[in-house]
């Protein structure tokens, strides 16, 4: 598979190949390119990586370090957040090719004094989030000793009875790291780096076994600007982060690493055909179907186009990762930001859009900055005091640097939907549409305002609107289906 990394604003002409709807290449890579180009002057700060076919174009943008004006890089380091359970889940599955556990080994056989109601739980349980386990027992960088951690874990309530159900639990992760240790006699990331990352040639992935220069990890940045730090200048204990996110979270690696992991998971060269399979296709549930299911450490979607996408994403709030693979067209995004954001963080999600479909165009929201927060609560109150009318008034008759911010109405609508305010909720969703009628997540709220109101009709009129800009959102295909019976 060839590797080309080329900047995303030179003009790129690709070797025929099938990926989709679209058949024009170069116009998809200008597409692409534009999109970036517009995201990054409204300060998105990142890197992202596209592999169409087997060409791999990356490049970063913004700044990794604002007040040193560091730029991103394909060689940025960014924490990845939960696009580390996936990690975890081949190490378990390496683990079972090497005959040293079983994903169908319940918890009991590595951990002492299990209650009573923990003691169905499996390896198998805990990859799927099905253990009833809660999602956390403490802060991300909390510290805590393995021993406190596994009786705050132990002692918890259980959510559901194990295997009935799905809850994301990071905890559950946290515990499979523990039992990674003990079954191999090496630490979690030791083990991690010999049978997975190195054999993918992956050096720039890990906690703190890379040795990383501190100058390539990315600040990270709160949503409005304040410096959160490195993680890696948070308290750990010693080598990687306390057991709070050891396991679950928090792993430092490049788009290039990244994409080195894909290749290496298609190539079959860290994995066997049987536990790829199990990877991507564990047991399912009953009450599941193919269509859409939690695998293990991936998210597993039928698109619209009969093929599959595998998908995780991960982030705190202020870093953010999204690693989206759709392995039967040949097609690979990975985004890695150290300033999370809603104007961004759908960015692999536009991105895929442009790709399977030549006539879409993602709309550039406006960009979060203090004019247009200013306006944009202005419009807000003039629905409040004077109606949708003069509120579509004042709009058109906004100054050129003023616009909208598309996130914040959506977000205050919903706020008051589910606070008991109905009509002003649909006052500001509809002003949202009004503005920004070609965003499928404005749409979908309007739908879900009319659902909640009880008007089926535009209900579903508004939910079809949303899909037909993003044909793999499973939320509204859910509801159009709920509202058609």
């Amino acid at each position: 598979m060839r590797q080309i990394l080329i900047s995303f604003f030179t003009l790129v002409l690709f070797a025929s190949g099938s990926y989709g709807q679209s058949t024009n290449e170069e116009e998809t890579i200008r597409r692409i390119n534009t999109y970036l180009s517009d995201l990054e002057k409204i300060a998105f700060n990142g890197a992202v990586l596209v592999n169409l076919n087997g060409e791999v174009i990356s490049k970063g943008f913004g700044f990794s370090n604002k007040e040193q004006q560091l730029k991103n890089s394909p060689n940025t380091i960014f924490d990845i957040g939960s696009i580390t359970k996936q990690f975890t889940a081949a190490a378990v599955l390496k683990l079972e090719m090497q005959g040293k556990l079983s994903t169908e080994d319940k918890i009991s056989k590595y951990f002492d004094s299990i209650p009573a109601d923990k003691e169905m739980i499996t390896l198998h349980d805990l990859l799927r989030h099905q253990s009833g386990l809660i999602s956390n027992i403490g802060k991300d960088y909390e510290k805590i000793s393995k021993e406190e951690f596994l009786h705050k874990v132990l002692s918890s309530k259980l959510r559901f009875n194990v295997g009935s159900g799905f809850s994301y639990s990071n905890i559950g992760y946290s515990l499979l790291a523990m039992i990674i240790e003990k079954v191999s006699g090496q630490s979690y990331e030791t083990y991690l780096y010999e049978n997975l990352w190195e054999p993918s040639a992956m050096q720039m992935t890990g906690y703190t076994r890379p040795g990383f220069d501190p100058e390539l990890i990315a600040v990270g940045y709160y949503r409005d600007g304040r410096e959160w730090g490195k993680p890696t200048n948070m308290e750990w204990d010693q080598t990687a982060p306390y057991w709070h996110l050891r396991g679950n979270g928090g792993i430092l690696s490049t788009t290039g690493d990244l994409y080195k992991w894909h290749t290496a998971l298609t190539t079959g060269s860290i994995l066997s055909p049987e536990a790829i399979h199990k990877f991507y296709h564990p047991k399912l549930r009953t009450d599941e179907t193919e269509a859409s299911y939690y695998a293990y450490g991936w998210d597993v979607y039928q698109t619209n186009r009969g093929t599959t996408r595998l998908w995780h994403n991960g982030g705190n709030n202020i870093v953010y990762a999204d690693f989206r693979r759709f392995i039967d067209e040949g097609v690979t995004l990975i985004m890695l930001t150290n300033q999370s954001h809603p104007n961004f963080d759908d960015l692999n999600e536009e991105i895929s859009q442009m790709i399977f479909n030549a006539d879409y165009t993602p709309a550039i929201p406006g960009a979060d900055n203090e004019t247009n927060r200013n306006f944009t609560n202005f419009i807000i109150r003039t629905l409040q005091d004077s109606g949708l009318e003069k509120a579509k008034e004042a709009y058109q008759g906004k100054n050129e640097d003023q616009d909208l911010i598309e996130f914040i109405m959506r977000s205050e609508g919903l706020d008051h939907l589910y606070n008991n305010k109905p009509d002003m909720a649909m006052q500001i969703f509809l002003m949202n549409v009004f503005v920004h009628p070609n965003t499928a997540k404005a749409l979908q709220s309007l739908a879900e305002g009319y659902m909640v109101t009880g008007n089926k009709d535009l209900a579903l009129k508004f939910f079809n609107e949303s899909l037909s800009l993003n044909p793999d959102n499973p939320f509204a295909k859910d509801m159009i289906k709920v509202l058609g019976k």
